[in-house]
């Protein structure tokens, strides 16, 4: 288990040795807000395993929510040579679904999910187990319950901030096949780094949250 490390993490924190994520080991740093474009099944599976994987592998903190493929599957998938069960119960590794976590009124509220992420990321702070955490959010469910445009905007200006704010790495999956051309251009514009064909990529269209409030206004 990781050494102890402060009950929280001040907003400017030291750098750190970069973390390794994809089957084409790309390296994801603390702080990094990432968003993940595939296509299809196997796509995804080839980003959100070995992400998850790899974490689990070097010791860190693992929270993922999932929609396409459901967390017994993704336990199927990470699991083996792993002690999975061990894993769960020691709160290494978390996985819940859209019902429990986007869509548990029925519709996605942004400020209930920003609640969700930080009061999971403030506690495992506060017991201070592990020095860097890996953390998913999939997003496949706004095909099926589509969000307002402004509501997906919030959330994802809003995880800049946060990603900043704990040792961690946040990355965001969306299916390519599932979204309009419209929320295309808002994600390219609210994530700081693209991860494509398994390279992660500075971003030239990524905007503050005051910078995209401007562009629209």
């Amino acid at each position: 288990m990781p050494a102890q490390m402060p009950a929280r993490m001040p907003a400017q924190m030291p750098a750190q040795m970069p973390r390794r994520v994809g089957a084409t080991d790309v390296a994801l740093e603390a702080g990094d807000h990432v968003c993940g474009f595939y296509y299809g099944d196997d796509e995804r599976d080839a980003m959100l395993l070995p992400f998850l994987r790899g974490g689990l592998e070097a010791g860190d903190k693992c929270l993922a929510v999932v929609d396409s493929t459901a967390p017994k599957d993704v336990i199927a998938g990470i699991g083996e040579g792993l002690d999975v069960d061990g894993l769960l119960a020691s709160g290494q590794l978390e996985l819940y679904d859209s019902d429990e976590t986007y869509l548990r009124t029925g519709t996605f509220d942004p400020e209930r999910m920003i609640e969700f992420w930080e009061d999971h990321a403030a506690a495992e702070s506060a017991k201070g187990r592990f020095a860097f955490a890996r953390v998913v959010g999939e997003m496949s469910w706004l095909e099926r319950v589509p969000p307002l445009r402004e509501h997906v905007v919030r959330y994802e200006t809003w995880a800049d901030g946060f990603a900043a704010k704990f040792p961690h790495a946040v990355l965001c999956l969306y299916d390519l096949r599932r979204l309009g051309s419209g929320i295309l251009l808002d994600l390219m514009r609210t994530h700081p780094k693209l991860l494509l064909g398994g390279l992660v990529l500075e971003n030239p269209h990524h905007l503050s949250g005051d910078e995209f409030a401007a562009a629209r206004a």
